[in-house]
């Protein structure tokens, strides 16, 4: 045996069995004299593995691939330690020259799932396809195809590769948290509880474990749990700022200021770009009636991800967005609509006071409320969207801002609200209902809405129209307001003996010129959180709203005084107890009542 191998064995037992960093020190020591030596390299490699000090291991190992360039288990190697360091162009590098030497399965599947941790959706896919089939073991595989999936919105798809993925290794707690996940974006909140449940059952002590069932939870209301749940998670990383966050974004929900204004402060200083923890914190301070401090973080809403997406002339517009808090009245100014028809027209609420400020502006608009704005506020400015902010015309702009971000000018604190309504009907509509409705006229007219279909968690907002059942009286004509499909509803109401009148040739979610004709001739409106909400508060309709959950419950419905300050004449019930009790409460108010007023409420 060669003086050399004799030392790297003695190297090697003080690093096994006498003392680790004695035997690191004497390895980097002799790699400094035998700089291209293989077996030394090889040691350090090892050794410096063992240690943690990654950029070592992988120096030496690039140092014998010089000597080795076609080695697969080298590159291997080097690309899978620049993934635990998330350097994903150095690890993508690597797969690259595995590719150019053999069409490698497993290199394949990892470059798809860097393109995958990159956001690059479309080409993770196309790797993911070269692979005809997966391995049968391979579960990392099945995971890299569920993530595909469920970024690309196959949520059934995706649900199948986790749970195969599970079956080949029921151990990997990755799976379980990729599949509740899944199961979150499909509205099965306790189905994903179950599942988080298990991958915890597996590892206790789990950070994103944790956070997940924590976030299950806080999503059904339980959130005392929840915060135990997350606290957990923190005890495991006092500073891992997405469950300071999460904790906020509980306290915000709890209605809790102080609370959460001691996680936010600590989550936002670790990361000061964190949109969503600004957004719930400056909406509870909007719900709390604190105006002055959250307008200020109100522009956060526009830089949440998943918002951006929904926001078609963002990418167009952003250089232009946020230098809006000095808008000359004489300045060319573009108002951009908000992603959601309801919040769309909560903003509009303040269109009129715009118009009298600004003498140049142009409004775009959802092509349904094109003509109902330019009727309501008395101006021809409004157009479709996307008219000006998808072409070159915006050129003509200096000042491009969304509807939301202009209320600060006008709603600085609460007396400054006023509208009681502010959206107008055609008369040609309202007769139309008016004369189809004369026949009840000895009876109440109460319409009624029990779903949200447009949102996420959209079932989070929604009730069955079993919950309305009791509202159904001989003296009340229970007449149907809910978009979207509801011929199971109908044939539920009409096997109890109930009648719901419809009307089956309104489409209530395009034509909503119709539908505001409609609502102009109820009496009441009872309904839960949806677009056609906001027209009943647009338009003055006296409305009942309901609140099944405080993780939907948004800014605009307060809950805990029964109002909103957008809406006069909207009464807001949350469900404490029980949804049977909040509609019994419901039929109390109703009950001997023929003209409602919740102006003062």
């Amino acid at each position: 045996m060669s003086n050399l191998e004799n030392k790297l064995k003695k190297i090697v037992n003080t690093f096994n069995n006498i003392n680790k960093e004695e035997g690191y020190r004497d390895i980097k020591k002799l790699s400094e004299k035998y700089k291209k030596n293989i077996k030394v390299l090889n040691v350090l490699s090892q050794i410096s593995h063992k240690m943690g000090d990654i950029d070592t291991t992988i120096n030496s190992l690039k140092k014998i691939l010089l000597t080795e360039n076609n080695n697969i288990d080298l590159l291997t190697k080097i690309y899978k330690l620049f993934l635990t360091k998330s350097s994903l162009d150095e690890a993508l590098e690597n797969i690259n020259l595995i590719l150019k030497i053999e069409n490698n399965y497993e290199a394949i599947r990892d470059k798809a799932y860097i393109h995958f941790l990159k956001n690059e959706f479309a080409e993770a896919t196309k790797c993911i396809e070269k692979i005809a089939k997966l391995k049968d073991d391979d579960y990392f595989g099945y995971n890299i195809k569920g993530l595909i999936s469920l970024k690309n919105s196959k949520l059934d798809i995706a649900k199948n590769y986790f749970e195969n993925a599970i079956k080949i290794n029921k151990q990997y707690v990755d799976s379980y948290n990729n599949l509740g996940v899944c199961l979150l974006e499909l509205e099965k909140l306790n189905e994903a509880y179950e599942i988080f449940l298990d991958g915890f059952n597996i590892d206790t002590k789990n950070i994103k474990t944790l956070i997940n069932l924590g976030n299950v939870l806080s999503l059904q209301d339980k959130i005392l749990e929840a915060i135990k749940i997350y606290n957990q998670a923190l005890n495991l990383d006092p500073n891992n700022q997405e469950i300071l966050s999460n904790i906020a974004i509980c306290y915000c929900r709890e209605g809790s200021l102080e609370e959460a204004k001691i996680y936010y402060d600590r989550a936002i200083e670790i990361n000061p770009h964190d949109y969503k923890l600004q957004y719930a914190y400056c909406t509870l301070q909007l719900k709390l009636n604190k105006f002055s401090d959250s307008w200020n973080l109100f522009d956060s809403r526009l830089l949440i991800e998943k918002n951006k997406v929904k926001l078609t002339s963002f990418e167009l517009v952003k250089n232009k967005l946020f230098d809006n808090l000095k808008i000359g009245t004489k300045e060319n100014l573009l108002i951009l609509r908000e992603q959601g028809i309801g919040e769309e027209i909560l903003f509009s609420s303040v269109y009129q006071d715009i118009i009298k400020r600004f003498e140049n502006i142009k409004i775009e608009a959802d092509k349904r409320l094109v003509s109902i704005f330019n009727r309501s506020f008395e101006k021809d400015i409004f157009v479709k969207d996307g008219y000006y902010s998808n072409s070159s015309k915006i050129s003509e702009f200096e000042s491009v801002v969304y509807a939301g971000s202009m209320v600060k000018f006008f709603r600085k604190r609460k007396a400054d609200f006023k509208n009681k309504k502010f959206l107008l009907a055609r008369k040609d509509l309202i007769d139309k209902y008016k004369k189809i409705l004369s026949s009840y006229n000895e009876k109440l007219k109460v319409g009624i809405s029990w779903k949200s279909i447009v949102n996420i968690y959209g079932s989070l907002k929604s009730l069955s129209i079993r919950d309305f059942e009791p509202l159904f009286a001989d003296d009340r004509v229970i007449i149907n307001l809910q978009y979207g499909s509801i011929e199971e509803d109908k044939q539920y109401i009409s096997s109890q003996k109930k009648y719901l009148k419809t009307f089956d040739d309104l489409d209530l979610f395009n034509d909503i010129e119709s539908c505001m004709g409609l609502l102009k001739n109820l009496d009441l409106f009872i309904t839960v959180s949806n677009s056609t909400a906001h027209f009943a508060g647009a338009l003055g309709i006296p409305t009942i709203l309901i609140c099944p959950k405080k993780s939907s419950t948004y800014y605009y419905w307060n809950t805990h005084d029964g109002s909103s300050i957008w809406y006069k004449n909207v009464k807001v019930l949350g469900i404490d107890i029980s949804v049977s009790k909040t509609i019994e409460h419901i039929n109390k108010i109703v009950k001997g009542n023929n003209k409602f007023d919740f102006s003062n409420n």
